[in-house]
């Protein structure tokens, strides 16, 4: 190799790499530098200066045909390749990325996730890290302890960074000499380092100066193998390759943590961080200020958490962590010693209070910034509008947001949540919507992944803007349904996205659908959505008149054909009507017109009139027409009576569907309850049998007080009175002694006391 060219190893994300990396920087003062990465992102480097630019950011490289197709290359403030970049950047020299292109390891990989999916394979397993066995041959847990304790713990005190950087490379290459890993990884690794010295050889021609070459320890033996030009060519020569396109996106400190799977994450970005603050400031930092800095944080956030975190016992924390430090033959205490120091004295031992904080201080929570001078996805740039307009930041942790509908902050921020739904950019959950209820709040759980960026970027072929994308996403979304519940979801959607052309051409949608629609429990529960988005109305413009007209439409259509539809129903079918009737019911009460309920306790009557009705759903009419006096008592009686008088399987088909509404109706009336009793009394031990599983589900919806209250008032009607709330006895009646195992049973109450 030629001599201008040093290779220069690193740790991705370590601190103490980046603290000899900029040593060794300004020892060689190269003209030029390659970093590990993919060349795509050359034109993305000199933005790295800009006074909007704030790690942890990524580049997040996607096909143009694919979004999905997607990889993120992080970068936080100590990531040495960060460093190098703005080193390069500030001092004017030329920096580029010299690994595979994004065009291949796209193409590559999306070939084998395909493979994969038809063959139904498992995922690769990682690769085994050699380094382990070095650690362990030192002593050290495991290959990340053994680095962070020779060069992250230190880097900042790297006078002779250039030899460091050889003891490392001469360190890896045996380490790299035991590797043994499988053909398709080594193949890879092949390949991406041939891409690697085929750069090299380019900068060599066109450089005068100095080389400097930044990339992971691992590749430095491969740089250095003696090979051809022609023998790398033809190593990657055919490859597959997809367009690619570089941008600048926000990344977290969660998703630099190797507990999130990335695969060059570290254990402890937080950690990281302090350790790069304090050799970012000065030479060499002070080993006592070192350990009181990061006990006094501790400290900080515990007295946050609600414990008492003195600044006496933070003191004792860092002299104990230089204490065990001594102990341990460390020269500075690690995070291992820093941790049982603020365990034994600001915890007292109780590691319940040292996970509160793990996240905000092991973790972080910081979420990068991209200035306004970067270029950016056209729905990434005018997202940040919006978060600006609306104030609304990007945060790495669950965080509860409530929003008052009838001010215009709140209602800006629940539109600009609810369009970002409608694209799959699931920034906020909504927990709870309030004004659906005729009030107006909205209660919502924001976080910020790193994952939305892509999402947004899949959402680029609706539209450039948030407004405009979601418009459009939801008329995709129209146009490729038929279902009318599916498409009533969609018009609610975009009424509460303040998006009213878009629900306008779905109800246009839905109106032709519903035309054809042959599922009558899909046209039932398109109303009740329909009815409550009209709840919105004074706190956001809807197309009111549309809604009620299309609303009156379906009604009358569910009106006009729920016996017939009604008739011979399975178990699944009938289930799923039930639901759609309850939802229907109380939407045609919120939605107040007197002439479709009317129609309604219509229909509810001729289905328990009519003796091929589904069982269930003549038991739920009944119910309703009770609950709604809509007919008198002796005629629910009568036709209670009728029904139950069918085969065991009928009965308790119909009693499910009648006590689905709860156990107040039965515990109320007498004269049903009765019935019941009588009906339950008359059946032969195979009918009892037989009926007893519907007679346990009729009942599974009764807390334990209703059951309690139907046991005591089932005596009521044996005649005798009950002499407590307690357990009933039963030789007081020969007759309900010899009925009370089975009653027992059915309600789900054990012998003696409640299940």
């Amino acid at each position: 190799m030629d001599p201008r060219v040093h290779l220069l190893g690193i740790r991705h994300h370590g601190p103490g790499s980046a603290a000899l990396l900029r040593r060794a920087l300004e020892a060689l003062n190269p003209e030029c530098i390659l970093i590990e990465g993919p060349p795509e992102g050359d034109d993305l480097i000199r933005f790295v200066a800009d006074e909007g630019m704030k790690p942890p950011v990524a580049m997040l490289l996607h096909a143009v045909d694919d979004a999905s197709a997607a990889f993120f290359m992080p970068f936080a403030e100590f990531s040495p390749e960060w460093v190098a970049m703005q080193w390069a950047v500030e001092r004017g020299r030329t920096a580029s990325f010299c690994d595979w292109p994004a065009a291949v390891s796209l193409a590559i990989a999306k070939e084998t996730a395909r493979q994969e999916r038809m063959q139904d394979a498992a995922p690769a397993e990682r690769e085994p890290d050699p380094l382990d066995q070095m650690a362990e041959a030192a002593g050290y847990g495991d290959g990340e302890a053994l680095w962070n304790a020779l060069i992250e713990q230190y880097g900042g005190s790297g006078e002779r960074a250039i030899e460091i950087f050889a003891a490392i490379e001469a360190a890896m290459t045996e380490v790299r000499s035991l590797e043994v890993s499988s053909e398709e990884f080594a193949l890879k690794q092949a390949r991406r380092e041939a891409f690697m010295r085929m750069r090299i050889r380019d900068a060599i021609k066109t450089q005068s100066g100095p080389i400097a070459v930044v990339c992971g320890a691992w590749h430095l033996s491969g740089l250095r193998a003696v090979t051809t030009v022609a023998a790398d060519k033809a190593l990657v020569k055919d490859l597959p390759r997809i367009k690619v396109h570089a941008t600048w996106v926000p990344w977290t400190d969660s998703r630099l943590s190797a507990s999130s799977g990335y695969g060059a994450g570290v254990i402890s970005p937080g950690w990281y961080r302090h350790l790069w603050q304090l050799y970012g400031t000065q030479e060499m930092p002070a080993i006592e200020e070192f350990a009181a800095v990061w006990q006094s944080k501790t400290a900080f956030l515990l007295r946050q958490e609600g414990h008492a975190a003195p600044t006496a016992s933070a003191i004792e924390a860092a002299r104990l962590a230089l204490g065990l430090a001594a102990m341990r033959s460390l020269t500075v205490p690690g995070l291992a010693e820093m941790r049982d120091a603020s365990l034994a004295t600001l915890c007292h031992g109780d590691t319940i209070a040292l996970r509160l904080i793990e996240q905000k201080l092991y973790v972080g929570e910081q979420v990068g910034e991209i200035g306004d001078n970067v270029p950016q996805m056209p729905l990434a740039r005018d997202l940040a509008l919006w978060q600006k307009k609306t104030r609304l930041k990007p945060e790495d942790i669950d965080t509860e947001v409530r929003l008052d509908l009838r001010s215009e902050v709140g209602l800006l921020k629940s539109t600009l949540l609810h369009r970002l739904l409608l694209l799959n950019v699931k920034w906020g959950r909504l927990i709870d919507a309030e004004a659906g209820r005729g009030t107006f709040r909205e209660l919502w759980m924001l976080r910020w992944v790193p994952e939305l960026s892509v999402a947004l970027a899949e959402a680029l072929i609706y539209g450039v803007t948030i407004e405009s994308a979601a418009g459009n996403a939801t008329r995709a979304q129209a146009e490729a349904s038929t279902s009318v519940a599916e498409l009533a979801a969609l018009i609610r959607s975009a009424l509460v996205a303040d998006l009213p052309d878009a629900a306008s051409d779905c109800i246009a949608q839905l109106q032709a659908v519903a035309m054809k629609a042959s599922d009558l429990t899909d046209v039932m529960g398109a109303v009740s959505p329909l009815v409550r988005v009209l709840r919105y109305g004074s706190a956001r413009k809807l197309p009111e008149e549309a809604l009620r007209h299309l609303i009156g439409s379906l009604s009358a259509e569910v009106n006009a054909g729920i016996r017939i539809a009604s008739h011979a129903l399975d178990q699944e079918a009938a289930s799923a009507r039930l639901s759609a009737m309850r939802d229907y019911d109380e939407a045609l009460g919120l939605f107040g017109d007197e002439a479709l309920s009317s129609g309604w306790r219509i229909q509810l009557g001729s289905m328990v009139e009519d003796e091929q009705a589904t069982s269930v759903i003549a038991g739920f009419s009944l119910r309703r027409l009770h609950d709604l006096y809509a007919w008198e008592p002796t005629a629910i009686s009568a036709a209670f009576s009728f029904q139950m008088s069918n085969t065991p399987q009928l009965a308790g088909s119909f009693l499910e569907g009648f006590l689905s509404g709860g156990s107040e109706v039965i515990l109320q009336d007498e004269a049903l309850l009765r019935l019941v009793d009588d009906w339950l009394c008359q059946l032969s031990e195979d009918d009892f049998v037989e009926s007893l599983p519907l007679l346990r589900r009729s009942m599974s919806g009764f807390d334990g007080v209703s059951r309690r209250r139907l046991m005591e008032k089932v005596k009521q009607v044996r005649g005798k009175e009950p002499q407590s709330s307690a357990a009933l006895e039963p030789e007081q009646n020969a007759n309900f002694a010899t009925a009370l195992p089975l009653l027992y049973k059915i309600l789900g109450i054990e012998m003696g006391g409640e299940r």
